[in-house]
């Protein structure tokens, strides 16, 4: 569940926002779990998240944007195993304003804290200093510099010092969009780029990142609604059959700090009454108090088509590999298999039913299962 709030507390300066979030989340993803309630295993919990976060924005003439924002975040859970932690945020950004075209300019100052019931879990700071020229209708190249300081703990004693990046974006038409960039931070090198592709009937979109996060914001910024594809298509959710509503894929729940590595591949092509959607996803989590390296891979094909006016069918097959390395090296291998069929009752209203069989596979005693599951689904829009 997921409600947002937002208010104009004094006109084009003084604003607001407010949220608060209930979702279920497995607390060990790499040990077996069960899908909301159905199977309980004793590794879900229920994660409870608010946040208010009053801001102020300014603007000079056609010079410069500014915004500066506090926000204060709660995170809590049902399972006494998993602790609770609080986090203040600071943010000051200036951008150049529209009297800039071809060159533009930024600066970005964050200070975040997280506490936990025994003291502060870390405090992450960082100053960056961003800037972008135009060149020509395809290209523009853009950079950035700054620096970091960081608390947390770390088997190394470098978790801080200069930041930068150089990318560039080229488009090379209305259809396609490309940017990329490379860079260095106190971890190491680091690269980045996103991929867009829209076609009249298909698109295809890649993107990479890399970033220092932990799970309290992950869980914090996790967002609620329903995923639909690049023609407006729901995405089902090849376990449940329901449509897709989570969007993160969380770590293990803990106060540990991390590196993640993400790459993403989608594609998908629309026909008249057939719509294939293929996708391919890899995360790589490095953490920075321990040995412990975990990565996920996934690669998943889905077959929609429309039986009639009414009525429509999918099929849909997904793999996922999971591997720890640390102490003791844990992986597991699942296969899912899912068919489904839905009508349209009315304007709002849809009936689905759906068969899945999942086999996986581990190297850990116990961690091996297969499951065939029937759902039968009611979803009214209001």
């Amino acid at each position: 569940m997921q409600a947002d709030a937002k208010a104009e507390l004094f006109e084009r300066v003084a604003f607001i926002d407010l949220n608060a979030t209930a979702t279920q989340n497995s607390i060990e993803p790499l040990a077996v779990s069960g899908s909301g309630n159905l199977n309980n295993r004793g590794n879900t919990t229920t994660t409870y998240s608010y946040k208010i976060s009053p801001y102020l924005k300014s603007r000079f003439k056609g010079l410069a944007d500014m915004e500066l924002r506090y926000t204060y975040n709660g995170l809590s859970h049902s399972e006494g195993s998993v602790g609770d932690t609080t986090s203040e945020t600071v943010n000051l950004s200036i951008a150049s304003g529209p009297d800039f075209r071809l060159f533009s300019w930024g600066v970005n100052a964050s200070n975040r804290a997280t506490d936990n019931n025994q003291g502060q879990v870390s405090e992450l700071s960082t100053l960056d200093f961003n800037m972008g020229y135009q060149f020509s209708r395809h290209w523009r190249v853009t950079g950035s510099i700054g620096t970091e300081s960081n608390d947390f703990n770390s088997t190394s004693t470098n978790r801080d010092g200069s930041r930068w990046d150089l990318g560039a974006v080229w488009t090379p038409n209305p259809r396609t969009v490309f940017d990329f960039g490379f860079g260095n931070r106190f971890f190491g090198n680091t690269k980045r780029f996103s991929f867009t592709h829209t076609g009249k009937r298909s698109s295809l979109t890649a993107s990479f990142s890399q970033e220092l996060t932990d799970s309290t914001t992950q869980l914090s910024d996790q967002v609620v609604f329903q995923r639909v594809d690049e023609f407006g298509e729901p995405i089902i959710d090849p376990v449940t059959g329901d449509p897709f509503l989570l969007s993160q894929n969380v770590a293990t729940i803990n106060n540990s700090s991390f590196v993640s590595d993400q790459l993403s591949v989608n594609y998908s092509l629309k026909g008249r009454r057939t719509t294939l959607s293929l996708n391919g996803n890899l995360s790589e989590q490095t953490y920075q108090d321990s040995n412990r390296e975990v990565s996920h891979l996934g690669l998943g094909a889905n077959i929609n088509r429309k039986l009639s006016g009414k009525i429509s069918g999918d099929l849909g097959l997904n793999w996922n590999e999971s591997e720890e390395k640390g102490t003791a090296t844990s992986q597991s291998d699942t296969w899912r298999l899912s068919a489904g069929i839905s009508q349209e009752l009315g304007p709002n209203t849809n009936l689905r039913f759906n068969y899945s069989f999942s086999d996986r596979s581990s190297n850990q005693s116990g961690q091996s299962y297969e499951e065939n599951r029937l759902s039968l689904t009611l979803n009214h829009t209001l």
